[in-house]
């Protein structure tokens, strides 16, 4: 959406190192008034510059003090060129192109004319982008948005060196600047020339010239639709001048500009403190979202209206900001404000450096959506599901362009980060730190600075991280965020940042997500240069917490909501009209009552996510109707979740239909192309064709199962009238409308399908024509297929433990049929299984929908719930929770080798019963190794119980491997580290958790008694699927019958 605009008529700060800001002015072009300049370009025979040719000067033929004067200062005569410049020509030269801008500081006192006096620079430290936004976005307010960015770090100033960017001393001093457009000034910043030791004046800003030319030169080419330009197309020597002129004081005239003070952040007694601020975050394989709360320095008690969503903005669209929760898909896109190689030449080479590889969100969804499909690799479906994928990828990445533009060189991102990152992509900061911590045994190689892009998908989560990190940092300092919170002018400085962990996450991965987090803020405060010597707000590094599951936080939000908003705070009545008598267990401090058993509350909440099915059940008992105390009662996770659902619509109720328009068009063998096409690599494949099904299957198939989908999610539960759509409309109905009616997607994505066709000709055949049924009762049998497993697993789970309440959320427990389908396994009471969809909620609730009152998306529930966990100990007034009791127990109890995906039968297990919460269960077992082999677990004695991969054993691809002789005997047995009883330290203890789930080999011998310990590799592998280039997201293979 649109962002929103502030009132800046009055000024605003600005907090100095927060990253680059943006400022929106709107106008409207219609209603501007009219606006020409005159210029001439005079020859001066008697002078020849340094080629030999005579001087041309450009003159500009009227006064600022009375721009519409028929008599111009200079009259045109001679061989001189005379021409006007409009604010429509101006405009629409620079349309859409970051330009940067004169944006000086104001010096004490006036000119003779009463005018203000400016200081000359800073000269690269603010730009703009002007882009239409009635017709591209229905902006009410206005035609355009002028976007200014500003590069908010601080730069020495230099002896005889330009002014490139505020200096510390001005933040000290609270210095002001202003968008100078009188002539004079304007001309100044256009060239400005210094003594260089040894070279005499140079002009220090030709670097803008060449970037006023090369925005020129793009524009006419643009006109002309890509041909060569040729001479008569530049007609006048300083047509680029001509209009960057016109158009700066054209901008002046429509945004009236504002004066803009640093706020100081770095004197020891400066008079503003800043707000810290806490960034929660709920990372999905599908979707993400998160909160920013601010802890103002006279608060007593926390107000839940200082939380603010988490906005994302477009930086490649930058008048767009995406507050709703957002696809954890990521696409390496280099952020641009300009062209790069043009900018360096300032003398300010970091200028505008966003510290981010990649981009996220609808940013990311839309360049997708503009690729031709022939990049190399360019992003992930999604980071989280590839924790565990630690080694370097043996294709390197590509980035894709957001201005489709190509210098030939690696973007300056790209090059920063090899200074920081190995190879796999790993923190170098982070894997010394990880060393002392955990005692992890590091190679010599990890140590060495990267000199490939081929960096491990795990470490997209870092990446990921980062992007997110720094987008939260520039809006919470954005002078419009600020300029809707109290203390408006004070920085806000980023102390925790919180991420609310998977239910059944392996402790494995858990560590290895902290891990990743922590190196995000290393990696982010290296890019930007903040080191340990940084003054002001970035001085400290903020702290990562991941202690709290998503499931819990749901069951936050439900205690939250009914007992302080529901029930006037009183907990004692929500646990008497809906929990039951319990003993209070040994764990949880003794209760007050003198009574054996008293009134307590137990929650099961069921969480479909894209990529996990997690339960979660909590038996809950107060303290003096404030206090509450969680027992966790049983937890669990399955890797089959809606990302499931959804493959299982496109192969059971999108590929037919596709199946039929191609038949019906006359391709003879309609099935068999399309497996070909989709079902699997083939021998003549090339990464090519690979990578178009892969655009394929996310572009067109995936919105169309989406949007299947989403029209179930609204139906009654009982209907079962099958409605007909073309698969075009489904693009409509998204806001994508295509041309001449197609699905709007690059034609080669879309020539994969209909390419090699062989008699059938392309034209003949049209996918947006294609009828797609919306069944109900197919998307039921949809579901069924995938859940009805998993579900009967859960509810058996939840009847025993004999749960008071049950929610149910994720976003595809929208869907009326899987709503259904769970209830009939359910044996508590209907009214006691709580939708969170249909769940009323408050004001109070940061993402409520449309109406005010219900959650109108439950995947906003985690991050929610996370945010009063953070605040529920001590700061949220009659209502605390000790979430030190919310210990995350291994559910791995079974472990074996696994049978397909998800069996482990009693046969192959390697360890029963085994308690890995406890220190002093050591455990080893052997078994015979014939081909790679999937490890897993379960957490109950019970064959039908769905299992979860861990550990993929192999052996190493090397020559030495081949002379191995199989069976190989191998011996794994769990690494423990055990704290010292007399002085467990905070880092024993951390590597004791980490470890309670790790397993190593031990031993292993060939069939000849050779020891080969070395050729076998055990590596953590937890993704539900055996394949071998990953999820079907990132391959485009699905499965055709």
């Amino acid at each position: 959406m649109l962002t929103n605009l502030a009132d800046f008529s009055d000024g605003f700060t600005l907090v100095p190192d927060s990253g680059i800001q943006f400022v929106e002015f709107g106008f409207d072009l219609d209603a501007s008034p009219r606006l020409s300049r005159s210029f001439v370009e005079r020859t001066s025979p008697a002078e020849t510059g340094s080629d030999g040719k005579a001087v041309i000067r450009l003159l500009p033929n009227w006064s600022d003090d009375d721009p519409d004067s028929d008599q111009p200062p200079y009259p045109a005569k001679g061989n001189d060129e005379a021409y006007d410049i409009n604010k429509s020509v101006a405009l629409n030269t620079f349309l859409d192109r970051w330009v940067p801008m004169p944006f000086f500081k104001i010096e004490p006192g006036k000119d003779d004319l009463g005018n203000e006096i400016y200081a000359q620079g800073p000269t690269d430290w603010v730009r703009v982008r002007v882009t239409e936004t009635r017709n591209a976005h229905g902006d009410r307010k206005g035609t355009h948005r002028a976007i200014f960015a500003f590069d908010s770090s601080l730069a020495p100033r230099k002896p005889n060196r330009p002014y490139l960017a505020p200096c510390p001393e001005d933040a000290m001093r609270t210095e002001s600047f202003r968008f100078v457009s009188r002539l004079p000034d304007v001309i100044s910043f256009l060239s400005h020339k210094i003594e260089v030791q040894g070279q005499g004046p140079v002009d220090a800003q030709k670097w803008l010239d060449e970037w006023l030319k090369d925005i020129l030169h793009s524009f006419k080419k643009q006109q002309r639709k890509g041909k060569e330009l040729r001479p008569e197309d530049f007609p006048y020597q300083f047509e680029h001048l001509a209009r960057y002129i016109t158009f700066v004081q054209f901008l002046a005239s429509v945004i009236s500009p504002v004066r803009v003070t640093l706020v100081d952040t770095i004197s020891d007694n400066r008079n503003v403190q800043p707000v810290d601020v806490d960034l929660v975050l709920d990372l999905g394989n599908s979707r993400s979202c998160g909160l920013l709360i601010q802890s103002f320095p006279d608060d007593v008690n926390v107000d839940l209206n200082n939380s603010v969503v988490l906005e994302l903005r477009d930086l490649s669209k930058p008048e767009l900001v995406y507050r709703d929760p957002f696809e954890s898909q990521c696409e390496l896109v280099a952020a641009e404000f300009g062209a790069e190689d043009i900018a360096r030449r300032s003398g300010r080479p970091r200028a505008f450096f966003w510290p981010s590889l990649l981009r996220i969100g609808p940013e990311a969804s839309r360049l997708r959506g503009e690729s031709e499909g022939t990049e190399a690799a360019t992003g992930l479906s999604s980071p989280k599901r590839y924790l565990w994928s630690s080694d370097p990828v043996l294709q390197e990445w590509r980035f894709r362009s957001a201005s489709h533009s190509d210098s030939g060189t690696e973007p300056l991102i790209e090059r920063s980060m090899y200074r920081f990152v190995n190879n796999r992509g790993d923190v170098l900061q982070q894997i010394e730190e990880d060393r002392r911590k955990f005692k992890v045994k590091v190679k010599e190689g990890d140590l060495e600075t990267a000199s490939r892009f081929c960096f491990s998908r795990s470490s997209f989560f870092t990446f990921m991280l980062v992007e997110i990190i720094a987008q939260a940092m520039s809006m919470m300092n954005n002078p419009g965020t600020r300029r809707e919170r109290r203390l408006k002018d004070a920085p806000r400085r980023l102390r925790k940042i919180i991420l609310t962990i998977p239910t059944a996450i392996p402790i494995q991965e858990q560590r290895i997500l902290k891990s990743r987090a922590e190196a995000a803020v290393k990696l982010l405060w290296s890019l930007s240069g903040w080191g340990d010597s940084s003054t002001g707000i970035n001085s400290q590094r903020p702290e990562i917490q991941c202690e709290w599951d998503e499931a819990s936080s749901v069951h936050l939000v439900y205690l939250y909501g009914e007992a302080v908003h529901k029930l006037g705070g009183s907990i004692r009545t929500l646990f008497d009209v809906l929990g039951k008598d319990r003993e209070r267990p040994s764990s949880l401090p003794a209760s007050k009552s003198k009574q054996k058993t008293e009134r307590s509350l137990r929650i099961a909440s069921v969480d479909v996510g894209g990529g996990t099915t997690d339960l979660m059940v909590t038996t809950y008992y107060q303290t003096d109707n404030v206090a509450l105390y969680p027992d966790q009662n049983f937890r669990e996770g399955f890797r089959i979740a809606g990302d499931d659902l959804l493959k299982t619509v496109i192969e059971r109720l999108v590929i037919p239909r596709l199946e039929e328009g191609l038949a019906q068009a006359g391709l003879p063998n309609a099935r068999n192309y399309l497996k070909d096409r989709f079902a699997g690599d083939n021998p003549n494949m090339s990464e090519q064709e690979k990578h178009l099904r892969r655009q394929f299957v996310l572009q067109v198939l995936q919105p169309i199962a989406i949007g299947v989908l989403s029209e179930c999610e609204t139906l009654p539960p009982t209907s079962h009238k099958t409605e007909i759509r073309k698969a075009g409309s489904f693009f409509e109905a998204a806001g994508r409308a295509g041309r001449d009616g197609e699905i709007p997607v690059d034609a080669r994505i879309l020539g994969y399908l209909k390419e090699n066709m062989g008699g059938l000709e392309a034209g003949q055949f049209s996918i947006a024509d294609c009828d797609i049924a919306i069944d109900p009762q197919a998307v039921e049998e949809c579901v069924l297929s995938i859940f009805d497993g998993v579900f009967d697993n859960l509810a058996e789970a939840i009847n025993h433990l004999d749960a008071d309440v049950v929610l149910l959320t994720g976003r595809p427990m929208r869907l009326p049929p899987m709503i259904n389908l769970f209830m009939n396994k359910m044996s508590v009471r209907p009214d006691c299984v709580i939708p969170i969809k249909d769940y009323r909620v408050g004001t109070w609730y940061p993402f409520r929908g449309v109406s005010n009152t219900h959650i109108d998306d439950p995947k906003t529930t985690a991050v929610v719930g996370a945010m009063l966990c953070a605040l529920s100990e001590a700061q949220i007034t009659n209502f605390t929770l000790y979430s030190k009791y919310l210990r995350m127990k291994s559910t791995a109890r079974y472990i074996g080798r696994l049978q397909g995906n998800a069996t482990l039968p009693d046969e192959t297990l390697l360890f029963s019963d085994i308690d890995l919460d406890k220190a002093e269960a050591s455990a080893e077992a052997e078994f015979d190794y014939h081909s790679p082999v999937r490890i897993g677990f379960r957490q109950l004695p019970l064959e039908r119980w769905v299992a979860t991969p861990l550990y993929k054993l192999t052996a190493a691809a090397s020559r030495s491997t081949r002379s191995m002789r199989k069976p190989v005997r191998v011996t794994i047995a769990r690494n423990v580290q055990v704290p010292d009883e007399d002085d467990p330290s905070e880092v024993e203890l951390l590597s004791s958790e980490a470890t309670r789930e790790e397993f190593v080999i031990e031993d292993a011998e060939d069939a000849d008694g050779a020891p080969v310990k070395r050729m076998m590799e055990l590596k953590l592998d937890t993704l539900a699927v055996e394949t071998g280039d990953g999820y079907w997201l990132d391959t485009g293979i699905i499965s055709i019958q």
